[in-house]
């Protein structure tokens, strides 16, 4: 509760760290102990962790503790294994993939025994690095499988990748109109695969508003041709703001549907997505549900190391008209989605949110993409100032300055 927290310790370094602000953090005064704790947070997020920062952070103990090997392990994933408990046996698993040593995270997930998602995700990422597609196929359905949804892969030893997903469902009783905005820029490699994962829905009541962004690619043609092919695709330009978020508003303000969701261009939603989060809001406000990210080999991974199965705001569903009153996405290059659903939070309350813990959307992963830039430490510093400056609005303050800044102290 980022207004609530700053609202009574706007320049806590511990407050700070805690709400992602680091280098705002960093740039705090620690009058005691927990604020020093925050600034040693800070530092390890940042890689700026020196000897005395790391002996503080080596002190913490249970979630603190896990939080801090999280950080750590942005920037030195063998620190990071220090750190995890002996017991964390997908968090040492995850951070053993990132430095490139798939059997020692092997033997890790054979002493945990889980059947979690996440260990099924790992597992998955495992088999692939040892050439093992069959076994592959059967931890990433299980995956999926851990919350009742179909297997979205064929068995057999092929490899795969995100475009190979398939997540057609029987259709589901009639329901309300879904509206699923999908912004595209220059994604002719990708746009069939996300538009083909909402027309596959077993929710068949949808609209799916296509967002061109000033393509000049032949997304546009191939968008086209899918709508020829199906009605319920409406083919849009963002007349707003260049970018991903006035797209949406774009779209937003274009839609028919009772309820609204998003879906990148480059993403894929398994085929109980809609039916799943039109049931799971009931009479509450917002949806919102887990997802992992797949490279180009198929395999689960993370900028932020672990988890690999965590929430992510573009899974937001939620009524058009709560959307509306809500106002428009910030024009901003990236990080919108996080103030959204933060804003609906701050509204709404906590307590309106339904969390479903289902993978309900598998985002891809590519080299040179936004996605690639882990997103603790290195979100670079305009980033970081969005994010101070509308965690600060929301609490009815002034974002602080960092000393970089022209004419900050």
């Amino acid at each position: 509760m980022h207004w609530a927290a700053l609202g009574g310790a706007a320049r806590d370094p511990y407050v700070l760290a805690r709400l992602g602000l680091y280098p705002f953090a960093m740039a705090a005064q620690a009058s005691d102990a927990k604020g020093r704790r925050g600034r040693a947070l800070a530092a390890a997020a940042l890689g700026k962790a020196d000897g005395k920062a790391m002996e503080a952070l080596a002190a913490l103990r249970g979630n603190s503790r896990k939080l801090a090997a999280r950080l750590v392990a942005l920037h030195d994933c063998e620190t990071a294994l220090e750190l995890l408990e002996p017991g964390d046996h997908t968090g040492l698993a995850a951070c053993l993939l990132a430095l490139d040593r798939p059997e020692d995270a092997r033997g890790h997930l054979g002493q945990a025994g889980e059947n979690s998602r996440e260990a099924a995700a790992i597992r998955a990422h495992i088999e692939i690095c040892a050439g093992e597609w069959g076994a592959a196929r059967e931890a990433l359905n299980a995956m999926f499988g851990h919350d009742d949804l179909g297997a979205p892969l064929a068995s057999g030893s092929g490899a795969f990748t995100i475009d190979t997903l398939r997540g057609e469902t029987p259709p589901v009783s009639e329901g309300p109109k879904v509206s699923v905005v999908i912004p595209y820029h220059n994604a002719a490699g990708t746009i069939e695969t996300a538009i083909a994962s909402i027309t596959g829905q077993s929710w068949r009541n949808v609209e799916i508003l296509a967002v061109d962004d000033r393509s000049d690619d032949e997304s546009p043609a191939i968008v086209r041709r899918l709508a020829d092919s199906d009605g319920r695709i409406v083919l849009l330009a963002n007349v707003r703001e260049p970018g991903v978020y006035g797209a949406r508003n774009t779209a937003i303000a274009a839609a028919t549907g009772e309820y609204v969701t998003f879906l990148d261009a480059d993403d894929w939603s398994p085929g109980e997505r809609l039916a799943r989060q039109i049931a799971a809001l009931g009479s509450g406000t917002v949806a919102i549900a887990n997802h992992i990210r797949m490279d180009d080999a198929g395999r689960p991974v993370a900028p932020r190391i672990f988890p690999l199965v965590r929430p992510v705001p573009i899974t937001m569903a939620l009524r058009r008209e709560t959307l509306v009153a809500a106002g428009p996405f910030d024009a901003v290059a990236t990080g919108a989605d996080s103030e959204m659903f933060a804003r609906l939070e701050m509204l709404h309350g906590k307590a309106a949110v339904a969390r479903d813990p289902a993978v309900l959307l598998v985002a891809r992963w590519r080299s040179g993409s936004l996605s690639r830039n882990r997103e603790g430490g290195l979100l670079g510093l305009e980033r970081y100032r969005y994010r101070a400056q509308w965690m600060f609005r929301h609490a009815g303050l002034e974002s602080p300055r960092l000393p970089e800044e022209p004419g900050a102290a």
